[in-house]
């Protein structure tokens, strides 16, 4: 007997949650899964028909929230592209029902929005199909909601770069400290609309600045290059901006970035300098020509420093949405607890506290890997069980991927130790292992295998500039898209990436590529076009015992009445160091500055050991502890530092000299305070 299939029916019955969208202004719904109905608290006949926006409204009572604007932005990329759009973690809150107590809940979601074409290529439906992240969400571990915002603000000032939002409704304009520093505000003034914006350009590029702002408010791409007004040397900045829609798809706020290209303008000021006494040069005179052409040399690595720096400043300014939207799920989860404590009402704390601590720690990992790009990280080689490692990474890179991806082992046994960073390769794997779920966005195989690879006096020519020795050699194989050979070429450059705007840097590969040639490693991608790629890590074998992988400590070290110095400028971190060694049972005194620390250093009180900021003002972290151990030959010293600092560990480190960086989480703070006393 044959029957005819009941597509509808089945769509329906799914148990996946999916809308299916018209591909119009409003994005009308024409169906959607019983699954889809009942996680969004809707009804099939309220829900057929309508926009998606009407449906799915934004939460009145929070004017931060961005789901809606997000969710637009990615659909409206799908009907231009005819290509799937995979979306981050996205918070969209959804309506309770009025038998529930009404108002709306705090919800998260992985969404993806898939386009149906027909045989012409033309745009029929877009599938939405979304997977509710909410209680995932709320399950991450917990972070520090000061440190990355200071390291995300250190990164700004580091490249140069300061960003703004300026919101269409009232025209309001509100600046950053860092873009406020870059134009050198008195104390007390803000820049709180356009115009008093346009005054602190110079008179003759002022017209430019108002018509990149005219541009902006319409929606367009532009970029404007002016001068501040200000005496001394000149400042030019570069500023682009992006223009937002609401989920009527209206234009609601523009955020830019605005970039500090001074040196990039002296320098080619002085390449084209250069250049035309080149041209005059008699050419006869080969030592003239011999003095121009140093010059030339030296005009030409000041602008390529120059144009790195604002490549630098260009990807933290593209990032500065993306992180404004990180912490509007911390601002808004913290003032929501305020508001309901203030109002007496009843507090959800894990809800909010779960909220602001996920939104901290995607912050903070953005920051520390911009940071890390310009500066060479010291990294602590031990032996490392590669095989041991990628076994504790298993279940993380399972929930990582996702159901429809398979990750397999094949792990050799008897390999010698790699001598690594277990830190820096857990990383790299993980990257590794994202970037091909990236490129199988329907699902496939992931392959971790390792093997032993030894290279003789021999040069490979496969293999150009590998050294000579024994390796262990780690693969990451996968079944997706794979890449044309002009993309492999590419795929170590810095800030070069495949992916749509919003959804890669540009950094992980090149950051993978830096961990392992600073290891004296070596890596190698293989990749074929529809087949798959595969990257291979060769690292360096350690000839001796091995270490096992560090494990959390069972009990978190406590203090016998030891006196600890804490120096930092920050009050918020200072205070909060000094509390979690308060309740450690540690005695503590605190200083702001180094010159109120070496008071304290110089009198008799007890001080078992220094813990200091490395970026103080006036003198920095090393320099007070050298002076302290001048007056306490002895004295334990624990640095702690927010940035990929340029110096190996052993050159900046002394006996009894230890650092570790923010952001980090007490228990590891705890457990290196508890090393250094003895305590551990």
């Amino acid at each position: 007997m044959t029957q005819t299939l009941n597509y509808q029916a089945i769509f329906e019955a799914v148990p996946n949650l999916h809308l299916i969208l018209a591909p119009d202004r409003d994005f009308t719904i024409l169906a959607a899964s019983d699954a889809q109905l009942r996680a969004t608290h809707t009804r099939r006949e309220g829900s057929i028909g309508r926009p998606v926006f009407d449906v799915f409204r934004k939460n009145p009572d929070d004017p931060t929230e961005f789901g809606t604007s997000v969710l637009r932005d990615s659909l409206e990329r799908v009907v231009r592209t005819r290509a799937p759009d995979r979306m981050a973690i996205t918070r969209y809150d959804i309506p309770r029902p009025t038998a529930q107590g009404g108002g709306f809940e705090l919800r998260y979601w992985r969404p993806l929005n898939v386009p149906v074409l027909d045989e012409q290529g033309e745009l029929l439906y877009i599938i939405h199909q979304v997977e509710d992240v909410t209680e995932e969400v709320r399950r991450q571990k917990k972070a520090s909601l000061s440190h990355s915002e200071e390291l995300f603000r250190a990164a700004l000032l580091a490249s140069g770069t300061g960003t703004f939002t300026w919101l269409l409704s009232d025209g309001s304009l509100s600046l950053d400290s860092a873009l406020e520093q870059l134009f050198r505000l008195p104390l007390g003034l803000k820049v709180a609309n356009v115009d008093a914006f346009v005054e602190q350009v110079h008179p003759q590029d002022r017209a430019d600045v108002r018509l990149a702002f005219e541009h902006y408010a319409r929606g367009d791409d532009y970029t404007a290059e002016f001068r501040l007004l200000r005496t001394g040397a000149e400042c030019w900045l570069a500023c682009k901006a992006k223009a937002f829609r609401d989920a009527d798809g209206r234009l609601a706020y523009v955020a830019g970035a605005c970039t500090d290209i001074s040196a990039r303008r002296r320098a080619e000021d002085a390449l084209r300098v250069s250049e035309n006494s080149l041209r005059q040069l008699n050419e006869t005179l080969e030592a003239r020509v011999a003095t121009e052409v140093t010059e030339r040399s030296r005009a030409e690595e000041a602008l390529r420093q120059a144009q790195k720096m604002e490549a630098v400043g260009q990807l933290t300014g593209g990032i500065a949405h993306d992180f404004n939207n990180l912490l509007t799920g911390i601002i808004g989860s913290l003032d929501l607890m305020q508001r309901r404590h203030q109002r007496n009402e009843p507090l959800e704390l894990e809800r909010y506290i779960g909220a602001a601590v996920t939104s901290a720690q995607r912050a903070a990992a953005l920051t520390q890997r911009l940071l890390a790009f310009s500066r060479q990280q010291a990294l602590d080689l031990k032996p490392v069980d590669v095989n041991q490692l990628v076994a504790s990474l298993e279940d993380l890179l399972h929930r990582t991927t996702g159901e429809n991806i398979t990750i397999e082992t094949r792990l050799r046994a008897g390999l010698l130790p790699a001598c690594m960073d277990v830190n820096q390769l857990e990383s790299a794997l993980i990257n590794l292992v994202i970037n091909a779920r990236d490129a199988m966005p329907y699902g496939g195989r992931i392959t971790l295998s390792t093997a032993s690879f030894t290279i003789g006096d021999t040069p490979d020519p496969k293999k150009r500039g590998m050294s000579a020795g024994e390796y262990v050699l780690l693969s990451v194989a996968d079944t997706g898209s794979g890449m044309a050979p002009n993309v492999m070429k590419r795929a170590f450059e810095p800030f070069f990436t495949t992916k749509p705007i919003g959804q890669g840097t540009g950094l992980g590969l090149s950051m993978v590529y830096g961990y392992i040639k600073q290891a004296k490693g070596y890596i190698q991608i293989e990749s074929e076009p529809g087949v798959g790629t595969r990257v291979d890590l060769y690292l360096p074998v350690h000839h001796g015992d091995v270490t096992a992988l560090a494990h959390e400590p069972e009990r978190t070290p406590t203090g016998t009445g030891e006196t600890i110095l804490v120096v930092e400028d920050e009050p918020v971190v200072r205070s909060l160091v000094v509390e979690v060694l308060n309740e450690l049972g540690y005695e503590t005194l605190e200083a702001g500055e180094a010159s109120e620390a070496l008071r304290i250093t110089e009198s008799e009180q007890r001080i078992d050991l220094l813990v200091s900021d490395v970026g103080l003002p006036g003198m920095n972290g090393r320099q007070l502890a050298d002076i302290a151990r001048q007056q306490r030959p002895g004295l334990k010293v624990l640095f702690a530092t927010g940035y990929a600092e340029s110096f190996a560990a052993n050159d900046f480190l002394g006996p009894d000299m230890a650092v570790i960086t923010k952001p980090f989480a007490i228990d590891v703070f705890a457990t290196k305070v508890g090393e250094m006393l003895g305590n551990g």
